[in-house]
């Protein structure tokens, strides 16, 4: 077996040898002959990659990752995420202060509505167990935000995401903004910083952020709310989901993210990820913290928690699917 006669920094210089000096043979191969070799060479790249480890890493992903196994239980997600307990979550929201609507969704207007946005579930379905949390998000948003077709309606922090381009072939003025964009509006793009968009006043009905809000470094969640007010006409509504809550305030965090580049909120505690998503920041807050970061900064909007009570009955009707969308922040410039 060629696992035992050399070790894997030999076989990558093999393989590489045997590719650059078989190149002209390659080409005079017949088709049978050249699918052979590729059988092969698939093998031994899975091979490689099984038995290779971290060997390819930068030193100082290296030591990271020695950080995180080293790590206690209580510093890694897993564990922080299985503390979760929404029906406490709400209580402590209402406890600082602010409202809270529990709200049953409805299952069969869910299905109807991905019937009539089938290009938005074309679109998610490559996203495997999360699928349908994402399709739910954009359901909510537009049930709950009331999503006119007279509505100017921004999806802020888009990244890829077709909802934009879906309401618009539906009438709507919708717009997609994000930081990766290029600067400016060109067509339904605009490309700037969501919390200093330099948009003009009133500018929009609905802004809707999906899965992106726990996203934003510094204090650009702060800034965020203060200029979605802004822009928002009167009568407009901005929602948020999820508003991931749990039970501590706390970043997550990829050890196999450069850790140079994240910046972690002083007063949060820094928890690793230990699942497969490479994903350098996320922002938990726990209801207090909330209410002192941003729920204070809120102004004269009138806002309020909208509390999901039935994510077990989803998860049962659509089986080996998370669903973690627990809470939505909703807010209204009156």
């Amino acid at each position: 077996m060629i696992e035992r006669i050399i070790n894997k920094n030999d076989l990558i210089a093999v393989m590489m040898l045997e590719l650059t000096d078989r190149r002209q043979d390659l080409k005079e191969l017949n088709k049978k002959g050249l699918i052979k070799i590729k059988r092969v060479a698939r093998k031994l790249i899975a091979f490689v990659k099984r038995n290779s480890g971290d060997i390819f890493l930068p030193s100082n992903i290296k030591k990271q990752l020695k950080d995180f196994k080293s790590s206690p239980e209580n510093c890694r997600a897993s564990f922080i995420d299985k503390q979760i307990n929404p029906v406490e979550l709400a209580k402590r929201y209402e406890k600082v202060g602010i409202k809270v609507d529990r709200v049953e969704i409805n299952i069969k207007d869910f299905e109807n509505w991905m019937g009539r946005y089938s290009s938005l579930i074309d679109y998610y379905k490559a996203m495997g167990d999360v699928f349908i949390e994402k399709v739910l998000e954009h359901y909510l948003t537009h049930k709950y935000c009331m999503v006119k077709r007279s509505d100017v309606f921004i999806d802020v922090a888009a990244s890829g995401s077709p909802w934009a381009d879906i309401l618009s072939t539906q009438g709507n003025k919708a717009y997609k903004l994000d930081l990766s964009y290029p600067s400016g509006i060109n067509g339904i793009k605009i490309g700037t910083d969501a919390g200093n968009t330099g948009l003009p006043d009133n500018f929009a009905d609905v802004l809707a952020l999906h899965c992106a809000y726990e996203c934003f470094y510094g204090d650009a969640d702060i800034r965020f709310i203060s200029e979605a007010e802004r822009i928002s006409r009167n009568g407009g509504r901005i929602g948020i989901i999820p508003l991931y809550t749990n039970n501590i305030y706390y970043n997550k965090t990829s050890p196999y993210c450069d850790q140079r580049k994240v910046q972690i909120d002083p007063e949060a505690k820094k928890i690793w990820r230990d699942d497969s998503y490479k994903v350098p920041f996320r922002r938990h807050y726990s209801p207090e913290k909330f209410k002192t970061r941003i729920y204070a900064q809120i102004g004269s909007m009138k806002c309020k928690i909208l509390y999901f009570t039935d994510l077990d009955e989803l998860m049962e009707k659509y089986k080996k699917q998370q669903i973690y969308c627990h809470f939505m922040l909703y807010c209204e410039k009156a």
